[in-house]
């Protein structure tokens, strides 16, 4: 009999593990107080409700603004102060020094708000107890320290804590496309996720695209999407799609495929992901030998960032989904996970 030998331990002390892994000894003393202060922030929510909390936690944001402002102001009065054609080379030196620290402060909180990130994306859960890949996690934090936009942060903390979850979710070559990745382009490529079926078994991902409708993306047929031609040459530049805009994949397992036992014969739908839910497909005439869904996919990197990006709702899209559908003589059914089509 098979024992799985693997245990388990606490999310949170296994991001300890990959802080560490990544920026040293400091992350135990940069941690700590976060540790204490949600110790402390659950014995007021029980005592007192979700109010103070929130009170609790609007007051770290004040100090942390009031960190930056404090720098700003000392950096703008140092500078009134400087009579440049006179400045010494100490008087350099010391602004010098005290541009370093700042940055190095600034870089410093932008690691711990992407770890906060990473902290509540997991919450109380436990995983399996591994060894952190110090490539991976050197990779990480170089890039992550330099993350200042809020949106971006809640990305970065997403992909650390899938890692956390499942090792090797998020290679490093899609690390060095999110390290180069604007908040501009973060969010076409959302608008882009939020359009994409996924054809899925487990946890094997067999396709995932965005539907032309019948046309040609690369002939504009997503423009009324938020997708014209020029966005989708962006996204392809970032290495986030391929660049063939017109690729197909045969979606007839979503018809159902038929199993090996007679008794009786059974016939096994496999759903396709959009939009948050779960959909079969039903032929309203003769099976056909296959349905060819062309559009555009995404990249192994672009597959890995979708994973974590949030979903928006585009009723417009998935009514004209639909509709393309049916022009195939198939018809779209919403079901509930694990649920079958009537």
């Amino acid at each position: 009999m098979d024992v799985n030998l693997t245990a388990n331990v606490s999310a949170f002390e296994k991001l300890v593990d990959y802080v560490a892994s990544g920026i040293g000894s400091v992350a135990g003393p940069m941690l700590a107080p976060w540790k204490a202060r949600r110790l402390v922030q659950a014995k007021k929510i029980a005592a007192s409700g979700d109010a103070e909390i929130q009170q609790i936690q609007a007051e770290g944001h004040a100090r942390a603004l009031s960190i930056i402002t404090a720098a700003q102001r000392s950096a703008r009065q140092q500078l009134d102060a400087v009579d440049v054609s006179i400045a010494s080379d100490i008087q350099i030196s010391n602004m010098i020094e005290q541009n370093v620290r700042f940055q190095e402060e600034k870089r410093q909180r932008n690691i711990l708000s992407i770890v906060e990130q990473a902290i509540d994306h997991l919450g109380d859960t436990e995983v399996n107890d591994h060894e952190p890949d110090h490539d991976w996690t050197a990779r990480f934090f170089g890039g992550g320290q330099d993350i200042s936009s809020e949106e971006m942060q809640i990305l970065w903390g997403k992909i650390l804590a899938g890692e956390v979850e499942r090792p090797g979710s998020t290679s490093i070559r899609t690390l060095d496309i999110l390290r180069n990745l604007d908040k501009e382009t973060a969010s076409l490529f959302n608008i882009f996720c939020s359009l994409c079926i996924w054809l899925k078994i487990g946890d094997d991902v067999l396709d995932v695209r965005v539907p032309s409708l019948g046309r040609n993306a690369g002939e504009n047929s997503l423009r009324k999407y938020g997708l014209p031609f020029d966005v989708l040459n962006i996204l392809n530049e970032y290495g986030l799609i391929i660049s063939d805009y017109n690729s197909w994949y045969d979606y007839k397992i979503c018809l159902g495929i038929a199993t090996d036992s007679p008794h009786p014969r059974r016939i096994v739908r496999i759903p396709f992901h959009h939009q948050s839910s779960q959909w079969f497909l039903l032929s309203r005439a003769e099976n056909p030998a296959e349905i060819k869904i062309n559009g555009v996919t995404l990249t192994r990197a672009g597959r890995e960032l979708a994973e974590v990006v949030s979903i928006d709702r585009n009723h417009e899209y998935t009514q004209d989904l639909g509709i393309y559908f049916q022009s195939l003589n198939l018809e779209m059914i919403e079901t509930e996970r694990g649920g079958t089509p009537s």
